[in-house]
């Protein structure tokens, strides 16, 4: 687990800095954290700082997923891969992997491409291993049902909830959290959680109460705070948006997502002054991020 330290946070990426970087969801990164798959360098306040060698293991996830590979999926091979290198800690990181439609081969040190073990084939597409295969080996991945056995704990349904919403099924994936609410109880992340699929539903009443309710749980929860402002600024209500962006720098002033949207808004509302402010500083915090530009239009 990531420790809460002080660092320098110039040149680390949060969740979503990561998902506009790749042009991907910001789900799938949520999940990949949530998952393990992704470690922080460390977290300040809940929110989470990805270094470089992190966006290189998102990258490669992002293949992954973006050729059809479900989290399950992803779950089934890197358990694979540690068994078949036990001593390789992360085998998307330190392996030099090729993703190749739905097969992950080994470059080896020859520029080669070739199948793990040697003749090894990771195959996704559901290809049973018969004798004469032998050495050659395969990883089936069958089709099975989202609702298993295995589903029982408030944990589990979580990651349930977020195959579901992988799979478009926002209503089935609220429920999942709603039913992991109901059994432990109400936890911030978990209000979060719900707070943002409700927000894919399109029930930005709902969602924002939810994010006020993570944040009574948790008032250090900055990154509720910040999506609740950008929440409450998309549904017309730019002073409580700026109050929020306010509340969350306040926990976190180095938060150079928040300095972006909260400079936004205070455009919005012909607060220039102040604005050029917080432009500066998300341009300090924040120079390689994917809005740097914007920002430097902003201030010209």
């Amino acid at each position: 687990m990531a420790e809460e330290i002080p660092v320098a946070l110039t040149g680390l990426y949060t969740s979503r800095h990561l998902a506009d970087l790749l042009q991907v969801p910001l789900a799938w990164l949520r999940t990949w954290h949530d998952r393990g798959w992704l470690m922080p360098r460390c977290e300040v306040h809940r929110l989470a700082y990805f270094d470089f060698d992190e966006v290189a293991v998102a990258r490669r996830l992002a293949e992954l997923r973006r050729s059809g590979i479900k989290p399950r999926q992803i779950g089934k091979l890197l358990a694979e891969l540690s068994r078949e290198w036990p001593e390789i800690e992360r085998p998307l990181l330190e392996l030099p992997l090729v993703v190749d439609g739905k097969r992950l081969l080994v470059r080896r040190a020859d520029e080669q491409l070739m199948e793990p073990r040697g003749q090894l084939r990771i195959d996704f597409a559901a290809l049973e291993p018969s004798a004469d295969d032998i050495p050659r080996a395969t990883i089936s991945f069958r089709d099975t049902s989202l609702v298993d056995d295995e589903e029982e704990t408030p944990g589990q349904l979580l990651h349930l909830a977020d195959e579901l919403a992988d799979a478009g099924n926002i209503a089935a994936a609220i429920e999942m959290v709603r039913s992991a609410l109901a059994a432990d109880g109400p936890r911030p992340e978990w209000c979060f959680h719900l707070a943002e699929l409700l927000y894919r539903q399109g029930d930005h009443a709902a969602a924002r109460e939810r994010y006020y309710f993570a944040i009574e749980l948790d008032p250090d929860f900055v990154e509720a705070r910040a999506n609740l402002g950008c929440l409450l600024a998309e549904m017309g209500d730019k002073e409580l948006a700026v109050a929020a962006f306010e509340g969350a720098l306040r926990f976190h002033p180095d938060y150079a997502d928040v300095h972006y949207q909260l400079a936004r808004t205070l455009d919005e509302v012909e607060q220039v002054t102040l604005a050029r402010f917080h432009w500066q500083r998300f341009l300090e915090l924040s120079p390689d991020s994917p809005w740097a530009e914007e920002a430097a239009g902003r201030l010209s």
